[in-house]
Order: C-alpha cells, then structure tokens, then sequence
C-alpha cells in the first residue's frame, strides 16, 4: 500500500470528509449571515425611502385630510399595511373623528365616537400620550380592540396594530394608527419609523394655518 497502510488511508478520508463538510457547515453559517445583513440593508434603505417621501411631500400648514392621505400613499404598500387610519380628538367637544380610515383595500367613512366613553385602543392612546403596540389578535381583544362593520362582515381581523398619539402635552391632537393582518408585524425598527412619521404629522398639524 505503500506510504499508508490501508487503515491510515481510511482515517485520513474520513478526516478530510468531516473537515470538508466542517467547511460546508461554516460556508452555510456565512451565507445566512450574508443574507441577514442584506435584509437588513434593504429594510434600512426602505425606512430611509419612506421618512424622504414623507419630508418632501407633508408642509407645515397643510390641511390634516391632505396630510393624512399623503401618509397612507407613503406608507401603505412599503409597510405591509392591512389597515390605517388618523384620528383628531377634539377634547372640548369630547369627540374623536376619524379623517382618514383605510381598511380592506379602500378609504371608508368611520363614524366619531365620545371620547369620555373611552371604548376602543385609540382613547387608550390619547389618555396614555405613548405609543401602544398589539402583538396579535387575542392581545387586542384582551385590550379592547373594537371592530369595525367590515372586520365583523369579512371576518378579515388584523393582529397587529400600533397606536401614536399625535401632538405633545397632556392632551394629543389624535393619533395614526398602523395595523397588519401578521402577528407581531412591526419590529422595534419599524416602529421608531412609524414614530417618526407620526412626529413630521405631528409638525405639520402643529402650524397655526393647519389648525
């Protein structure tokens, strides 16, 4: 057999075999670690796309109505959105009217309701003045999540949803909220996104001539 005996040759296969799929194993660790950080790159560039959108199009004294729409056309798709809406509280009046309400595809007139009667997560929003996320359907339901006539016709119920109010001081001028049919659909990244938009909304509503 020469240098190597017929058992040495065997041993020394079977190492370089477990040294080769050693490698194969670090190469799959790699690519998947490639892959991580590209989606990451993408989300990054996507966020970024979408506060540039935002600061080009949302101008101190524009009308809520304008700015609301100029939001869900930012937003929407890039998000993965199933619903969104802007609400204005106005605290005198005890009421909270809803200017903008996406939901299954199509703008909808959304009746206001009382805000004393604190019914649903946006008054939950308002009286907390911070953000609140629901992570799935059963967390909603367990927080007062109200349905709308088209979730209870349809059945179509997002799990996720995600509450900021708008406006600073104890009483905030209304509230954006984003929602997804996914569980748990908005990450900590996203939601600091959402929280900017909220933010530049909030601005633009904040001008005497957008009163």
């Amino acid at each position: 057999m020469g240098l190597f005996s017929s058992k040495k040759l065997d041993e020394a296969l079977a190492e370089r075999d477990a040294q080769i799929q050693t490698l194969e194993a670090a190469g799959r660790a790699l690519q998947a670690r490639v892959e991580d950080v590209q989606e990451l790159v993408r989300h990054l560039d996507q966020d970024r796309d979408l506060l540039l959108g935002a600061l080009e199009r949302m101008r101190p004294g524009t009308e809520p109505l304008a700015l609301a729409e100029a939001l869900l056309d930012i937003c929407f798709k890039p998000l993965g959105l199933a619903c969104f809406y802007v609400a204005l509280a106005d605290w005198d009046q005890d009421q909270l009217r809803f200017v903008l309400y996406q939901e299954g595809g199509r703008t909808r007139n959304h009746p206001p309701r009382r805000l004393s009667d604190r019914l649903g997560l946006s008054e939950k929003v308002l009286t907390a003045r911070h953000p609140i996320y629901i992570r799935t359907l059963e967390e909603g339901k367990a927080a007062g999540s109200l349905l709308t006539a088209a979730e209870e016709a349809t059945g179509l119920i997002p799990h996720s949803w995600y509450g900021v109010p708008l406006g600073w001081g104890p009483r905030p001028v209304g509230l954006v909220s984003f929602q997804s049919f996914h569980d748990d659909a908005f990450s900590e990244s996203r939601r600091r996104v959402m929280d900017a938009l909220a933010a530049l909304i909030s601005t633009c509503m904040g001008s005497p001539q957008g009163r």
